[in-house]
């Protein structure tokens, strides 16, 4: 793993222990095993490293998301693939979801969502929904809003698993799945 992978990785868990508060040049670098001054080899301060973190996480992040979907196929299927594949990725990754938390309400959430690459690596799953919406499947609301109801549900239930410490069954995953479809079907 070269330096800068390192220093994600290490910025990555800071972040999902301590939030960005506890999220600092020396903090990351002790933990990634490199000199402050590496760090600023890549980056130009504590802001932009936070911004690369998040541009890299999500490039990481969305070919495990989009593994198996077909996004040209509006389905039931594509969306539980596509529903599993989140759960997973938040199961599997307990500082994923911190750190998706911690983004979604920082100030800086909204900008980073406006980043062109995030919006073209997210564009395919946008277009699932306008897909939906033009074949009378799925209510005539925006995008964001389907997601929203679809989708969203995934990482609340990650976090209320983690907090209150329960594990769902497959058939009781399979229930939350078919209900989260439910919702943005037109009626």
């Amino acid at each position: 793993m070269n330096k800068k992978e390192r220093i994600f990785d290490a910025a990555h868990e800071v972040l999902g222990e301590q939030g960005f508060h506890g999220l600092s040049i020396a903090v990351v670098a002790k933990k990634a095993r490199v000199a402050a001054g590496t760090i600023y080899r890549y980056f130009s301060d504590k802001d932009d490293l936070i911004r690369q973190l998040y541009r890299h996480t999500i490039l990481q992040c969305h070919p495990l998301v989009m593994e198996g979907v077909q996004t040209e196929e509006v389905s039931f299927e594509q969306f539980r693939r596509l529903w599993l594949n989140i759960h997973a990725i938040f199961v599997d990754e307990p500082n994923a979801l911190k750190c998706k938390l911690q983004y979604e309400t920082s100030p800086l959430g909204a900008e980073l969502e406006q980043d062109p690459v995030i919006q073209a690596a997210w564009a395919p799953l946008d277009r699932f929904y306008e897909r939906g919406i033009e074949q009378g499947l799925f209510i005539d609301l925006p995008v964001r809003v389907l997601q929203v109801l679809s989708l969203d549900c995934v990482a609340n239930l990650a976090l209320q698993s983690q907090v209150h410490q329960f594990e769902l069954t497959q058939e009781q995953l399979e229930t939350v799945i078919r209900a989260s479809w439910r919702a943005i079907l037109t009626p």
